[in-house]
């Protein structure tokens, strides 16, 4: 896989459109539910988020957000674009972390760079192994596991 820096800075610019949309959703996420934490998740301790009751009485949250809570994650997908969205729940900075396959379906749910996907032939080791190489150029950072972050 070869990469030209014009698609390296589009591919890191998805990774800031991916993290705002992360805070965007979990920011919804806290305010539309019924959270039995909320002082501890509005704390930050987003570790404590669960799959609770919207409070408007709808069965998504506004925007047409479906979401699921599970495990040290949360699936957001738009009911009306498919656009998919994994966010790690953990504290505030959690959010921010990219795991290769979950950032992948993220590219490929999303219209604006649903292209990127075509420098990616296996999704999941091709991206593993993109971010390894921005963490040696000291773009990301390695969080364990497969998450990585950007600095």
């Amino acid at each position: 896989m070869v990469i030209g820096s014009k698609i390296l800075d589009e591919i890191l610019e998805a990774m800031g459109q991916h993290k705002a949309l992360a805070h965007v959703l979990i920011g919804k996420l806290i305010a539309e539910t019924d959270q039995p934490a909320t002082a501890e998740i509005e704390a930050g301790n987003y570790y404590e988020i669960v799959d609770a009751d919207i409070l408007n009485g709808n069965e998504n949250l506004t925007d047409h957000w479906w979401f699921d809570v599970h495990g040290e994650h949360c699936m957001f997908k738009n009911l009306i674009t498919n656009q998919v969205l994994e966010v790690s729940l953990g504290d505030k900075e959690s959010i921010g972390n990219l795991d290769p396959y979950f950032f992948y379906n993220f590219l490929q749910t999303t219209d604006s760079v649903k292209h990127l996907i075509k420098y990616f032939d296996n999704p999941f080791s091709d991206m593993l192994n993109l971010f390894e190489e921005l963490e040696r150029q000291n773009k990301m950072v390695h969080i364990g596991g497969v998450q990585f972050r950007l600095r």
